[in-house]
């Protein structure tokens, strides 16, 4: 048996299973020597560890931005096969469907970030009820997130700043920015390259992408390879650093969205958001893509149609997901 098949075997006895207590390579090769004798050098261990942790069917990875390596794990998300969920904001979910509750978190969460930077969030993938698929859809996005020029100086509700909003349409330009954000639970070395292009084809037509997950990136060969991704194609990767376990003692995703901002304050230092890579914009909106995809899905109808109401209003409006 050559020693990489030996590594393989023994490294899942020795590696912990959370980063956070990762093994720095001169403490696990003292480890490894003691079950494999003083038979190969420091380099040649040390080349193994960084050769393995970058096979995404070893049991080695390297943290991201440290020295230390731990136990990659395999993910596993039951009741990701596509079939759609009733109720989007149902509170009353079962015990067994920890996953799905875990997604609405996830959404409702993100769509409170959004809204704090002034940025408002419109929920595309959704059936006539109100669900979304966990799986999503491959030509629109979950969300699409609008960004418009605002009047800082308005003691009242949010409203457009007139004098911006006029020079945008003077100039060509689009009255306001739509980023297409695809959300994923987590991702992992073997399975990111299909999260990542459902990202880019989900998200081509607007003026920027977007892929954002719940869950820490530690995997140093997992995020080079996000990154490589990102930045050839201009999409915009981050995390938002929160524990999968953590996201099932959160409140429910209708609870989330009712919170005040201080309350919602407590659930945002829950969060570790890191930055991947940043999106690269695109000079214009697919005005035929949109158009198309206006008539194939009905999300994207009232897409359109809340988007006139605000510039209509000159004011933005959160609808929280639903459609009036």
């Amino acid at each position: 048996m050559n020693l990489r098949e030996q590594l393989r075997l023994l490294l899942p006895e020795i590696l912990p299973q959370d980063p956070a207590d990762s093994i720095k390579g001169t403490e696990l090769i003292r480890l490894v020597r003691l079950r494999l004798g003083d038979g190969y050098s420091d380099a040649t261990l040390r080349y193994h560890f960084s050769i393995l942790s970058y096979d995404p069917t070893s049991p080695i990875a390297k943290v991201d931005q440290g020295q230390g390596y731990y136990q990659r794990q395999k993910k596993t998300f039951a009741g990701t096969n596509g079939t759609t969920r009733q109720g989007l904001f149902d509170s009353e979910l079962g015990e067994s469907d920890q996953c799905w509750s875990r997604y609405l978190r996830m959404v409702a969460i993100y769509e409170r970030l959004c809204l704090q930077r002034s940025r408002y969030p419109f929920l595309l993938n959704r059936n006539s009820s109100g669900a979304p698929s966990m799986e999503g859809e491959w030509d629109i996005p979950d969300l699409v997130v609008a960004d418009w020029d605002l009047d800082t100086g308005s003691d009242d509700a949010p409203r457009f700043d007139p004098a911006m909003l006029d020079l945008r349409r003077h100039l060509g330009g689009p009255e306001v920015s739509l980023a297409g954000v695809q959300l994923k639970l987590s991702v992992a070395l073997d399975t990111f390259s299909a999260d990542f292009f459902q990202a880019l084809s989900a998200t081509r037509w607007t003026l920027q992408s977007e892929l954002v997950i719940a869950e820490g990136l530690n995997d140093e060969a997992l995020v080079d390879a996000l990154r490589s991704l990102g930045h050839q194609f201009g999409v915009g990767i981050s995390t938002l650093g929160v524990p999968l376990n953590v996201l099932d003692e959160l409140p429910s995703a209708k609870d989330l969205r009712a919170m005040s901002a201080a309350e919602f304050e407590a659930v945002h230092n829950l969060l570790h958001i890191q930055k991947i890579t940043l999106p690269t914009p695109r000079h214009t909106i697919d005005w035929s893509a949109l158009n198309a995809l206006r008539k194939k899905h009905e999300s994207v109808a009232d897409l359109v149609r809340w988007l006139s109401e605000c510039l209509a209003k000159r004011q933005p409006e959160w609808v929280g997901g639903v459609v009036r």
